[in-house]
Order: C-alpha cells, then structure tokens, then sequence
C-alpha cells in the first residue's frame, strides 16, 4: 500500500468514525478540531503565514458557526446564553482574522478552552452513566379559546 493509499484510508476511517458518532461525541470533536484550528492560527500568525492563518480562522468560524446551528432553546434553556457566546467568539474570531491579532486569538482560546473540557467532561459522564440525556420536550398544543 502505497503512502497516498494510506492517508486516503487513515481519512475516510476519522470521516466514517465521525459519522457514526453519537451527537454528544460530535460536539467533543468539532471542539477538540476548534482548539486545534485556533492553535494552528496563533502559530501561523507568530509565522507571518497569513494564508495559514487565515485558513484556520475561517475553519473555526466554520466550526463555532455549526455549534451554533446546533443549540436546541427547546431543550436546553441555557441554548441562549451560549449562543451569545458564540456570537461574541464569532466576532473575535472575525477580527483576528482581519488584523491577524495573536491577541484575538489567545482570547479566543482562553474562551474555548473551559467550554471544551466542560463538553468533554459532560460526554464522559454519559457514557459513565452518570448523566443522563434531556427528553426532548413534548410540543406545544394550543388550547381553544374558552377551554
């Protein structure tokens, strides 16, 4: 096997191993990817690689973008308190993009970093049976006037 056959293999194994992934380990490894894309920005920018860098924001944007999409209000009530995170972390990371701040980006960091180990400290108290999932709430039925 040929070393382009096996980083082609080596590819498809982490694609099918997040496909498979429950949506809880989901959110582990798009944080798990986040850290490392802002990592990986902070060292292009010290670098001067501007294409790098810019390369690794636009993907953490990507990535806080998709974990944004993903909050449930319905489910979680604090669904909106993070989601306001996410926006304030999308515009940091927007703004070091544009300046290539390593300040920016160390913020950045210092954001994701707790928010990360708290999603993987919830994933792994679920998987230990010491957490359980939410029900999903049953929808709302509108009452007649007069009931």
């Amino acid at each position: 096997m040929t070393p382009s056959q096996q980083a082609l293999l080596a590819s498809r194994y982490k694609a099918d191993g997040m496909a498979v992934s429950s949506p809880q380990k989901l959110v582990v490894l798009i944080y798990d990817r986040l850290a490392s894309d802002l990592d990986t920005a902070l060292a292009a920018i010290e670098a001067r690689n501007v294409e790098g860098a810019h390369k690794a924001l636009v993907n953490a944007q990507d990535l806080v973008f998709e974990l944004q999409m993903a909050l449930d209000a319905d489910l979680w009530e604090g669904a909106r308190d993070l989601a306001a995170i996410y926006d304030y972390l999308l515009g940091l990371l927007v703004a070091a993009n544009l300046k290539k701040s390593t300040e920016q980006v160390q913020r950045c960091i210092e954001i994701v970093a707790p928010l990360r180990d708290s999603w993987t400290e919830a994933y792994q108290m679920i998987q230990r049976g010491e957490a359980a999932l939410p029900a999903k709430p049953a929808p709302a039925v509108p009452v007649a006037a007069g009931h």
